[in-house]
């Protein structure tokens, strides 16, 4: 293995595991103390890893831990609930660094235009907080899509533009960094794992969205230990048929609005779980406004009363937790994992060593 493959494994280990010793480091890495000093050296200049303190090992001397330096790199998060766009930047651990929602005003009918402008509003907010390009990991998106090879519809009455549009290349060719684009719900229900130490169980996450002309619509999807269930073509987890009309919500009181949206989405969370087998299914009812509560018991009482006395296992079913802008959150977060999951794209540029402020980084780069 060359030393730019251990050097890797060794950012990717340190992220997955925390700070280690240098004795820690030599046996992930199976390598001499020379070699691993060298290795050390060279990230702590290129700013990848720093100093964590010291932890005492074997009940010798003190040993200095190293771990990843969190703002090496930003992730940028954008949670695409046309004609809302919702942004957020984010450390290599997850933490929001600075956050901002937007309306698109360009013709949303056209998806070129669409995503040009969300480009353009993107990359002129990362220069008013001086986050140069170079210091971006990268960019994930969360649409509400349907993948047909690398291109994306959008499945319904409100963008029927939106068929086989190549949103990746678009943003890709417009913002010059890489971009993940995948399901807005799969990447709130990553959020929420994450956050929430869900990452170890089987979780079945439901979120309610509102569409364009008042409309509700019902995503879902599955974690099976911390890893998103993709499908065959990148699709699974979709709820078919999981929206409600405002004809059918408008001019009545909220108990009937709330039974109607129940009515539609219960069967498919019972269907589900009998399915699936989760540990936990979450309910994330925030775009619900004061319906939501109403909407969360119902479907529970649903739910509950059609599996009672049914030979499946204890499940928890219970209220999305991470309710601050999650979509835009777990497309970063996308953005950290796929980092990880190649770190020499880590290791192929400069970076110095973060400040104390979140944006210090980013600011000092600029400067120089």
């Amino acid at each position: 293995m060359s030393r730019g493959e251990k050097a890797a494994q060794l950012v990717r280990a340190l992220w997955s595991r925390g700070p280690l010793t240098r004795r820690e480091m030599e046996e992930v890495l199976h390598v001499s103390r020379p070699t691993l000093d060298k290795l050390v050296k060279e990230l702590l200049r290129r700013g990848l890893i720093r100093e964590f303190g010291e932890r005492r090992e074997r009940g010798g001397r003190p040993a200095v831990l190293f771990g990843l330096n969190e703002r090496a790199r930003f992730a940028v998060g954008a949670d695409l609930e046309l004609p809302g766009l919702y942004l957020v930047v984010a450390d290599l651990a997850g933490t929001i660094h600075a956050e901002r929602a937007l309306r698109l005003s360009e013709p949303l009918a056209s998806p070129h235009e669409a995503l040009r402008e969300l480009a353009a509003s993107l990359s002129s907010w990362l220069e008013e907080l001086a986050i140069s390009r170079d210091l971006v990991g990268g960019v994930g998106v969360g649409m509400p899509i349907f993948f047909e090879g690398n291109a994306v519809t959008v499945k319904g009455k409100n963008l029927p533009t939106w068929i086989r549009v190549p949103a990746r290349e678009i943003l890709e060719e417009e913002l010059g960094v890489p971009v993940t684009v995948g399901h807005d719900v799969h990447f709130m229900a990553l959020a929420e794992a994450e956050k929430e130490g869900l990452t170890d169980r089987v979780l079945l996450y439901v979120a309610f969205r509102s569409g364009i002309r008042g409309d509700v619509r019902m995503g879902a999807c599955l974690l099976i230990r911390g890893q998103l269930y993709r499908g065959a073509h990148g699709n699974g987890g979709t709820l078919h048929g999981a929206f409600v009309d405002p004809e059918e919500i408008e001019g009545v009181s909220p108990a009937e609005a709330a039974a109607a949206i129940a009515d539609k989405l219960s069967p498919h969370i019972v269907q589900a779980i009998a399915l699936l087998d989760p540990d936990v299914v979450v309910l994330n009812t925030q775009e619900l406004g004061e319906l939501g509560v109403p909407v969360e018991e119902a479907v529970r009482a649903r739910v509950e009363g059609a599996l009672k006395g049914e030979p499946i296992g204890p499940v928890e079913l219970r209220r999305a937790r991470v309710t601050k802008v999650p979509g835009a959150l777990g497309a970063a977060m996308a953005v950290v994992r796929e980092l990880f999951d190649h770190p020499e794209h880590l290791l192929a540029g400069e970076v110095i060593a973060g400040g104390k402020s979140s944006l210090t980084l980013a600011r000092a780069t600029k400067e120089r």
